[in-house]
């Protein structure tokens, strides 16, 4: 049997490049990437008040996601 002890595990929306990332600022935490900002939402209020949604680019496979800014 593999050991998988050391791998991370893979959070929602992992192989996405680009959507509504759930994340917490400090400690960092990316919870999620979803298509849909009503997924997003729903996990977010899930979590706490801690977390929040931003759109923006995820780095496929990893913790990393940069928000992008909106012109509203």
């Amino acid at each position: 049997m593999t050991d998988l002890g050391d791998l991370p595990l893979a959070i929602p929306g992992d192989m996405l490049k680009e959507g509504w990332g759930v994340v917490r600022e400090r400690p960092w935490h990316l919870a999620g990437v979803f298509a849909s900002s009503i997924d997003a939402e729903a996990l977010a209020e899930k979590l706490g008040p801690t977390y929040t949604v931003k759109y923006g680019e995820h780095d496929v496979g990893s913790p990393d996601f940069v928000s992008k800014t909106t012109n509203a």
